[in-house]
C-alpha cells in the first residue's frame, strides 16, 4: 500500500502499543471471564465508546461513522482514497471460545481490486485477528495475522491468500465474494482455530491480542461502502 507505513505493517504497530496499554485500552465485556459458556463480546455498533476504538490512518482516512442501515446499527466504512482501519484490544483464548461470529453488509465494493497484487489490495471489509504478543512498540514482531475479508469476484470464497505486503505472516481467508448479498445484512459464523490452521499450517500460537476492521480503496480509488454491526466469540467451555 502507499504511505510512508504499510498499513498492515502499521497494524502490528499499534498492536504492539495495546499489548503494553496504551493504544487501546479492553472494555471490561470484553475481559470479563465468559464463565460456563455464553459469548465475548469483541465489538458493537451500540457499544462503541466504551469499545475505545483506535483509529489508525495510513493513507487519507476512511470515513467511519455510527449510523443506521437497514435499520440496524452500524459502523458504516467509506472509502475516499484511503488506508485507514480501528483497532481495539482484546485478550481471547481460542481454545476456551473458538467460534466468531460478526454481522456486516457491503453496498459498494471496488470492481478492480485483488487482495493478490501488492498495488491492487483494498477489501470492501476485513476484520483482522492478530495472534500472540507484538512485542515492543518501537521494535514490534510480526505476528500470525488471520485476516476475514469481504472482496469481488476475482477471488473465490474460502481462498487463503498469503499478503502480498507481509507474506507468511498476514493471510486472508475470503469469507464473502461478489455483491450477490449486496445491501443485505450477512451473519458469518466461523472456527476461528480451524481456519487459522488452514491458513497458517500450524495451531494458533497464542491468543488472540487485538482486533481491527479494515476498509480501503487508496490502491484502487473505487468506491466501497461497508458496514459493520457486531462480532463476538462463542464460549462453549
Amino acid at each position: 500500500m502507499r504511505g510512508g507505513i504499510p498499513a498492515i505493517r502499521g497494524l502490528l504497530i499499534c498492536a504492539s502499543i495495546a499489548a503494553q496499554g496504551a493504544c487501546v485500552a479492553p472494555s471490561q465485556e470484553v475481559l470479563e471471564e465468559a464463565g460456563n459458556g455464553g459469548t465475548r463480546s469483541l465489538f458493537s455498533a451500540s457499544t462503541v465508546i466504551e469499545d475505545e476504538w483506535q483509529q489508525l490512518r495510513f493513507v487519507g482516512t476512511t470515513q467511519y461513522r455510527v449510523e443506521m442501515y437497514r435499520d440496524r446499527l452500524a459502523i458504516s466504512a467509506r472509502g475516499r482514497r484511503s488506508s485507514s482501519g480501528l483497532m481495539r484490544r482484546v485478550e481471547i483464548d481460542t481454545d476456551q471460545c473458538p467460534e466468531m461470529e460478526w454481522s456486516w453488509s457491503v453496498s459498494v465494493l471496488q470492481p478492480s481490486a485483488d487482495i493478490r497484487i501488492r498495488e491492487r489490495e483494498d477489501v470492501a471489509a476485513s476484520i483482522f485477528l492478530l495472534f500472540g504478543d507484538p512485542g515492543f512498540v518501537f521494535d514490534p514482531s510480526p505476528v500470525p495475522t488471520l485476516r476475514y475479508v469481504w472482496t469481488n469476484e476475482r477471488v473465490a470464497v474460502e481462498s487463503v491468500i498469503d499478503s502480498p505486503t507481509m507474506p507468511g505472516t498476514v493471510r486472508s481467508l475470503v469469507v464473502q465474494s461478489g455483491l450477490h448479498s449486496s445491501g443485505q445484512w450477512i451473519t458469518q459464523k466461523r472456527d476461528v482455530g480451524r481456519d487459522f490452521r488452514t491458513a497458517f499450517g500450524y495451531a494458533p500460537p497464542g491468543p488472540v491480542r487485538a482486533i481491527a476492521i479494515f476498509t480501503d480503496n487508496d490502491q484502487t480509488g473505487e468506491d466501497v461502502e461497508a458496514y459493520y454491526e457486531w462480532a463476538r466469540m462463542l464460549c462453549p467451555h
